[in-house]
């Protein structure tokens, strides 16, 4: 399925938004036992190309095709192609493969059901198997020039834009998916070249075209930048064979300083360029790389369709060079950070030229509250988020207020990753990391944090307060999901992590293994703490009151994990990939890394029955333990009997060195 391409940026309910990623087209064909095909839009085989995805996708346990784009992210982690046309040769660059939809599953053929329907099969398939470099290509709903607006401020190529309710149409350009492009670039068919001018070897300039729907190509300028050494070389190398005496354009060419060769008309590059001429020629073409994945008769010179014709519900729309500049304008606006300090929110910055955050957008169902210093836009309160127990999105709202004094001591300083569920348990959800200060809420408190992986500073939320844990859940936030440590010392975690995840065990094993758990904790002379996950495992917390950075607390998780292993070899296990496991608890310790995150104690969790991730006294870890027990309708009384049985977490902490001598002993 193709996209056609859109003149501007718009604001529709019935749509979604993804990134639009600079790279190759790919489809990837798995078939559940190990065994994957890599195949371009024109079925190219990518297999050798694309090694180190092939091997990931290689642990999908089911039969599956699947749809997406390969790049390679830079240093900075954007997507560049340049870096993916050497990436055979060179290695250089993180290969990844976004992907974005998915045809088939299990012999069940997938392209008549909805885009979300098809999106929500594609994310669960691919939560289960946590593949480094293959990811789940998330997207949000209705604010389409806001995103673009972002998408402006992060570098990228553009956005998609895609009618939520869409099916997949095979081999057709659709309207049902719009493509808007910030940068210009084009694909061009080759057509000839000049003869090198001065210190240049091989060639001087391109000579491009793209074709008209008559089928003839039409000449489009001269492209003489963007190469290196090695490019003039390997082009010049492929003209060989293509040499005519004859030109293939249609119309007449512009003729560059110097003698033309023309070239038949077999090769197709990717340029970018400032801005379509009045002559229909590109101006200040540069040359980025050859398409092996794009046969000529397919470069044809797309038109901005009337999106008046597409999108009928709109509500707004901006074209996409005014929002590009909007977007420029509002980052020169955007509020900056506090440097350090965690505990103050930012000061309201009332008559700022800023955009108002996802919660304020228009909406006619929403609804002003006025919570401490801010006012909140409660959107969509009445959309089923738990549609079999009949929950709403406001109760869940109402919920996060009801807990706030509880949750927030375990929330308070720490980057919030949110996962957001616009639709409900049962729709998509995606996690959302960096906050765009020029759109959000003056009253929010954001921080800048350096993401190694992203090679870039990233704007986390932070939660101190009941107005910001109710804006999280007005966003579709159904689970909360704070860092193991504080502004201040984000190298040092609060708390050491046991994540007891099952595969398809009884919860009675959960058990057994919570208690051998507790057990080692204890002979090490360990306080420790157990909460349910919400879902179907447990979660253990040994306080440490920041005093060891990640890489103490990880390695002494994995000391303990094996202890435990130890005690319960027939029913746990400590390898990372599922398909290794044999239906063994998994006793994960890598939850002990600067970053990961786990549900906090109270959060809620999408699972049917509307769970509570609920701190436990050790005396109820027994055979009659239930997580499906602890729900939002009953967590507050069990409140007011119990009280808040996990402030231990935030205690002094356990003393590592000491419990480690004990540890010594034991082996």
């Amino acid at each position: 399925m193709l996209a056609t391409l859109g003149s501007e940026a718009f604001d529709d309910p019935d749509w979604i938004y993804e990134p639009k990623y600079d790279g190759y087209r790919t489809l990837a064909l798995c078939d559940g036992q190990g065994s994957v095909q890599l195949y371009s839009r024109n079925l190219l085989s990518f297999d050798e190309v694309y090694a180190p995805i092939r091997e990931q996708l290689e642990a999908i346990s089911y039969p599956c095709l699947l749809d997406g784009e390969v790049v390679v992210e830079n240093s900075k982690g954007s997507s560049d192609f340049q870096l993916l046309q050497q990436y055979n040769k060179t290695r250089k660059g993180d290969l990844k493969y976004y992907i974005f939809d998915i045809l088939s599953l299990d012999g069940r053929d997938l392209i008549h059901l909805t885009l979300l329907q098809r999106k929500e099969l594609l994310e669960k398939l691919l939560s289960k198997q946590k593949l480094k470099d293959v990811i789940y290509s998330a997207h949000i709903e209705e604010h389409g020039i806001r995103y673009l607006r972002e998408a402006a401020r992060k570098g990228w190529e553009g956005i998609m834009a895609k009618r939520a309710d869409s099916i997949y149409q095979t081999d057709r350009r659709s309207k049902d998916w719009i493509k808007l492009k910030i940068t210009q670039e084009e694909e061009a068919v080759i057509g000839g070249f000049t003869m090198p001018q001065g210190a240049r070897i091989h060639f001087g300039s391109l000579l491009l075209g793209t074709y008209a729907p008559d089928g003839q190509l039409i000449y489009t300028g001269n492209c003489g930048t963007g190469f290196n050494d090695e490019a003039l070389r390997e082009l010049f190398d492929k003209f060989q064979p293509l040499l005519t005496d004859q030109s293939p354009f249609a119309n007449d060419v512009k003729r560059p300083a110097g003698k033309v060769q023309w070239l038949k008309p077999k090769l197709v590059c990717q340029v970018k360029f400032t801005e379509w001429t009045d002559e229909n020629s590109m101006r200040h073409p540069v040359y980025m790389g050859l398409r092996i994945d794009k046969k000529p008769k397919e470069v044809i010179r797309e038109k901005p369709t009337d999106m008046k014709k597409v999108t009928s519900t709109a509500t707004k729309k901006m074209p996409v060079k005014a929002a590009v500049k909007s977007a420029k304008a509002l980052a020169k606006k955007a509020p900056k950070a506090p440097a350090k300090s965690a505990a103050k929110a930012k000061p309201s910055a009332k008559g700022k030229d800023t955009e108002p955050g996802p919660a304020a957008h228009k909406d006619s169902k929403a609804t002003e509250v006025k919570v401490g210093r801010a006012i909140l836009k409660l959107t969509n309160a009445q959309k089923l988020y738990w549609p079999e127990e009949g929950i709403t999105k406001g109760e869940m709202v109402q919920y996060y207020s009801d807990i706030a004094p509880m949750i927030l001591p375990y929330l308070k300083d720490r980057p919030q990753s949110l996962h957001r569920f616009p639709n409900g348990i049962h729709g998509p959800s995606f996690y959302q990391k960096d906050q765009d200060t020029a759109m959000i809420p003056d009253w929010l408190h954001s921080e800048k944090v350096y993401s190694e992986s992203n090679k870039e500073e990233i704007d986390y939320l932070i939660c101190n307060d009941r107005e910001t844990l109710m804006y999280m859940a007005n966003l579709g936030c159904i689970e909360i999901h704070p860092w193991n440590s504080r502004m201040g010392h984000l190298d040092n975690p609060d708390w050491l992590v046991i994540d007891l995840d099952p595969d398809d065990n009884k919860f009675a094993e959960v058990v057994e293994v919570s208690k051998a758990t507790k057990k080692v904790f204890d002979q090490l002379g360990m306080d420790c703490y157990a909460k349910t996950s919400g879902a179907t495992g447990i979660h253990i917390f040994a306080p440490l009151g920041a005093k060891y950075e990640y890489e103490v607390s990880r390695n002494f998780a994995q000391l303990v994990a094996r202890q435990v292993h130890s005690l319960v070899p027939d029913t746990t296990s400590l390898e990372r990939q599922p398909r290794n496991r044999k239906g063994k608890i998994y006793i994960d310790y890598l939850q002990n890394s600067k970053g990961q995150t786990l549900a906090a104690p109270y959060s809620l969790r999408p699972r049917p029955g509307a769970t509570v991730s609920t701190p436990l006294d050790w005396s109820e870890v027994n055979n009659k333990l239930d997580p499906r027990n602890f729900t939002i309708k009953n967590i507050l009384k069990r409140l007011e009997k119990k009280g808040d049985l996990w402030k231990g977490v935030l205690a002094k902490g356990n003393d590592l060195k000491k419990a480690l001598k004990i540890l010594e002993s034991l082996q």
